[in-house]
C-alpha cells in the first residue's frame, strides 16, 4: 500500500514534513486536502489537521511526529545532530519555530488593522535579529541541515508563499540561509514550495 500525505501545500508543517519525507527519500502520493474541501482527510482520520499521513492503513498526524516516525523507519540521512544534547536543542528549536516563531509569522494572518500589523513586525523583528546572530557564521545550526533549521525555514518561507511578506534586507544571515535551504530543497523561487 503506498503513503498517502493529506497535504495543503501553503501549509508550514505540511512543507515541513515534505522536506524530511525528501531528504530521506520517502515516496508518497498527495491528497490535496483542498481540492474537496478536507472530506477525504476527515473521511480518513475523523479530523481536520493537516499534515496527516496514511501509512499502510495507520493514521498519523502531526509534522513532528511523523518526523520522529521516518527517523526511525529510514534512519539515514539523520534529521537530527549526532551529540545527544544537540540533539535536545534541536528539538527544543524545533518547539520554538512550531510555536513561538509559528505565532508570530500567524499574527500577519489575524492584523485586522495598521497597529496589529506593526505588533507583528514588531515581533517578527525580534526572531529575525535572533536568527541572524545564530545564522552568522555557520551554514546550519549544528553543521548540516537539520528538523530545526527545516522548522525555522518552514514558518520564514510561509511569510513568503502565503502572506506575500519580504524579510527585510538588513538580516543577511537570514537571507543567506534561506537560500541555502533553497538550494538544498529544490526551490528555485521564495515564493515557491517543497
Amino acid at each position: 500500500m503506498a503513503n498517502r500525505l493529506f497535504n495543503s501545500k501553503t501549509s508550514m508543517f505540511c512543507e515541513k514534513l515534505r522536506v524530511v519525507l525528501t531528504m530521506k527519500g520517502v515516496s508518497y502520493d498527495v491528497v490535496d486536502v483542498r481540492a474537496d474541501n478536507r472530506e477525504s482527510l476527515i473521511a480518513f482520520s475523523n479530523q481536520r489537521k493537516v499534515p496527516t499521513m496514511d501509512i499502510d492503513g495507520q493514521c498519523i498526524q502531526d509534522s513532528t511526529i511523523l518526523a520522529k516516525y521516518w527517523e526511525e523507519k529510514v534512519p539515514e540521512p539523520t534529521i537530527y545532530p549526532d551529540n545527544p544534547s544537540d540533539k535536545g536543542l534541536c528539538l527544543m528549536l524545533e518547539d520554538w519555530a512550531d510555536e513561538d516563531l509559528n505565532g508570530t509569522v500567524m499574527a500577519f494572518r489575524r492584523a485586522q488593522n495598521d497597529d496589529d500589523v506593526k505588533k507583528a513586525e514588531e515581533g517578527l523583528a525580534v526572531h529575525l535579529e535572533n536568527l541572524d546572530l545564530l545564522y552568522s557564521g555557520r551554514d546550519f545550526i549544528f553543521g548540516r541541515m537539520t528538523l530545526a533549521d527545516i522548522s525555522i525555514y518552514a514558518q520564514l518561507h510561509y511569510l513568503y508563499t502565503s502572506l506575500d511578506r519580504e524579510i527585510d534586507a538588513k538580516y543577511t544571515h537570514v537571507h543567506a540561509f534561506l537560500e541555502r535551504m533553497m538550494k538544498a530543497t529544490g526551490v528555485s523561487s521564495i515564493k515557491d514550495v517543497a
